[in-house]
């Protein structure tokens, strides 16, 4: 009978829950949203003008921003400009070009002019 008393007596020590046990496991916080690709323009002459995949930045007074690459696609066709983020919508200038702001860290660094067919900008301001 002692024997017995042992046994469930170490049972009983080995089931007691440990508090660090208990604690829930720690979870990563979830991943930001990130907005899905955005139809900006769309030219007579069958070019769209996309919002596609971003960053995320911070002004120096620590404001979050998201900063967007933009696409230029037509039919199968898809021509990213190349190292242009922007939190602005870039407008259209004429059938041929659209106007883009860079940015980085949330704020201005320069002004371009972009190509609809080849997706090369042209800096034309800052």
């Amino acid at each position: 009978m002692r024997a017995l008393l042992v046994v469930i007596g170490l049972t009983g020590v080995a089931c007691r829950p440990d508090a660090k046990a208990a604690a829930p496991p720690a979870v990563d916080p979830p991943l930001a949203s990130v907005p899905a690709d955005t139809l900006l323009h769309q030219t007579p002459d069958g070019y769209q003008i996309w919002f596609a995949e971003g960053r995320e930045a911070r002004d120096s007074a620590g404001a979050e921003c998201y900063e967007r690459s933009v696409e230029i696609r037509r039919g199968d066709t898809v021509v990213k400009v190349p190292l242009l983020f922007t939190t602005d919508p870039p407008t259209l200038l004429d059938r041929g070009t659209l106007r883009a702001a860079l940015m980085r860290g949330c704020r201005v660094i320069g002004i371009y002019r972009v190509d609809l067919a080849t997706g090369r900008p042209t800096k034309i301001g800052r």
